[in-house]
């Protein structure tokens, strides 16, 4: 009698919500009664907050792959995770047709050193299915202590039967901000859009100064604060939309613009994309598309168009909800089509010269004449060498450092 009056007590907690016809109202009278049920009857003995907060579970995960309830001890998670210091793995896990599908590996995690690959599905962890798994309950069960193994089942697209990864967890510490120079071609790879973020850039290009050119690599970067993929998109723009968000009334819309604080950098700039890049990362690669500021370059991103609010409940839980859609400035919306480069390249590793080829040049011809200057010239970075492991990278170099001939060649008419 007493579970029995629990249930009622749900029904008359969750009409307050209000229902549009008494149907609807009916429906709860019909979740009390399967609840008091399973709690008198079910073979084994189940809490009444497992059963509330599993069919709480059940009906934001029926909404999309991003909408989820997250208890207390998940809720904790998310926010540690979004600091950029966490244990697990270090990928980005989505549900897409109710299977276990990598976003991306984050660089320089366990899984990324194991070779993860964004798209593979993870049929099993540790032997068990992760069909008819929730989110939550999956990434509950790839972390855990640091220094413990997890045993994941891969399946990959074109390869001929699934496949078993053991990988050891680790804490996850995310560098959100990575640089160098190609020669006078600056390099700026973001991880994922953590707290800092927009801070580290400015650092970055400071530390930068005097290059002739940017490539922004946002390659298997799965996103992350809004906030900060909007700071990002304002040290290059000067001036207009940089992204809206439109909730489901007509009304619901919101802008982001950009400010001109008279320092944002003249030069050439290409965005290297992959199918990995998503959310805020594809926020950013928007931006810079649509204001002309960049090009595109690598293969279409992810397409998680949209936004999700964190909404707490009170009693520690939370939750995470699809409350609107985001659209790049010329109002494109890039939900499960994803950002198109402006140059396709897909990745491929340079054929190096075989080691036992040889060609005559003239400087092996006997009695040839010497050149004075040679001595002189600079060594240049051998950028196919050093970049032979990723065409992607190599490509948006070149084509920065043509961009920047043409330019040195306008000025000099």
């Amino acid at each position: 009698m007493k579970r029995l009056l629990a249930a009622f007590a749900l029904i008359v907690l969750m009409a307050n919500v209000g229902f549009a016809n008494p149907t609807e109202y009916e429906k709860l009278k019909v979740f009390a009664k399967v609840m008091a049920i399973i709690e008198n009857n079910y073979v084994d003995k189940v809490s009444q907050t497992k059963l509330i907060d599993d069919a709480i579970k059940g009906m934001v995960s029926s909404l999309d792959p991003h909408s989820s309830y997250m208890t207390k001890e998940e809720y904790k998670e998310l926010k540690i995770t979004t600091t950029g210091k966490f244990g697990g793995l270090g990928m980005v896990v989505s549900m897409k047709d109710g299977i276990l599908t990598v976003v991306s590996p984050i660089e320089d995690t366990p899984a990324y050193k194991a070779g993860i690959k964004a798209g593979d599905a993870i049929i099993k962890i540790n032997g068990e299915s992760t069909l008819g798994m929730t989110l939550e309950q999956a990434v509950k069960l790839l972390r855990g202590k640091p220094g413990t193994k997890v045993t994941i089942t891969i399946l990959r697209k074109n390869s001929k039967k699934p496949f078993d990864l053991t990988i050891t967890r680790a804490i996850i510490h995310v560098k959100s901000v990575k640089f160098k120079k190609y020669g006078n071609i600056g390099y700026i790879r973001i991880t994922q859009f953590q707290s800092g973020t927009t801070k580290e850039l400015k650092s970055a290009l400071d530390k930068l100064k005097g290059i002739s050119g940017l490539v922004i690599d946002l390659r298997n970067d799965p996103g992350g604060l809004l906030r900060e993929a909007i700071g990002v998109c304002d040290v290059f723009i000067k001036k207009g939309v940089i992204v809206s968000i439109r909730g489901r009334s007509k009304n619901d819309v919101q802008y982001f613009y950009a400010h001109d604080d008279k320092n944002e950098p003249s030069y050439p700039i290409v965005v290297l994309i992959n199918a990995g890049t998503a959310s805020a990362a594809e926020i950013v690669s928007g931006c810079l598309k649509d204001h002309h500021r960049a090009i595109i370059m690598g293969i279409r991103s992810f397409g998680k168009g949209s936004v999700q609010s964190i909404i707490p409940l009170g009693d520690g839980s939370a939750l995470r909800l699809t409350t609107a859609r985001y659209y790049t400035p010329s109002g494109k919306s890039i939900q499960a089509v994803g950002i198109k480069p402006d140059i396709v390249v897909k990745q491929a590793k340079i054929v190096e010269e075989e080691s036992n080829s040889y060609s005559l040049r003239e400087s092996d011809l006997i009695h040839h004449l010497n050149n004075p200057q040679a001595k002189k010239t600079k060594k240049t970075l051998d950028f196919e060498k050093e970049l032979k492991n990723d065409y992607q990278l190599l490509r948006a170099i070149e084509l920065i450092k043509a961009e920047d001939l043409v330019c040195k060649t306008r000025q000099s008419q």
